[in-house]
This record gives structure tokens, C-alpha cells and sequence, in this order.
């Protein structure tokens, strides 16, 4: 496969210079490889469908426990309109 390349000249501040020099560094390429493999994940990771992305809530779904009832013997899980429309405590004592 035959890749056309465009040569291509920005200005960064110092700080992402130096992230770009010790990273090409420490994986053995050139500042501008360490630029394409960044662009080449971002490009990647926006063409994953939304799905995706919301799939990983459904991961964590499930891992903590319900004490067990908490209004009206109902779980907000299975009932949340309990706590939208239960009505405000008071601290106040009545005397």
C-alpha cells in the first residue's frame, strides 16, 4: 500500500515538544511518527461508533449491592418516581 505523504509544519509549545522528543526516544522513531500514531488513534477512536463508547457503562452495571428497600419498600432502582415525588422532611420539631 502506497501512502502519499504531506509535509506539514506546526508550532507547539515547548512543553509538547519535549513530550514529542522523549517519546520518539524512548519508542526509537522520529518526532513526526510519534505525531502520526497520535493522529492515526484520535482518527480510530472517532470512527468507533457511539455504541461503543456507551457499552462500557453496562461493564460496571451490576457491581454494587442494594441494601434492600429504601422507600415505600421499593428500590430507587425499580421505582424512581418515589424519590422525584416523596415529600421534603423537615428538620424542623413541631411544638
Amino acid at each position: 500500500m502506497s501512502t502519499t505523504m504531506h509535509r506539514l509544519q506546526i508550532s507547539l509549545p515547548e512543553w509538547q515538544a519535549d513530550f514529542l522528543a522523549a517519546q520518539a526516544e524512548r519508542d526509537g522513531v522520529s518526532m513526526a511518527e510519534v505525531v502520526r500514531r497520535l493522529v492515526q488513534r484520535e482518527a480510530d477512536s472517532a470512527r468507533q461508533p457511539a455504541a461503543t463508547a456507551s457499552a462500557s457503562i453496562w461493564e460496571i452495571a451490576g457491581i454494587a449491592e442494594d441494601p434492600g428497600p429504601l422507600l415505600q419498600d421499593v428500590p430507587i432502582s425499580e421505582n424512581p418516581e418515589l424519590y422525584l415525588t416523596a415529600p421534603p422532611r423537615s428538620s424542623r420539631r413541631r411544638h
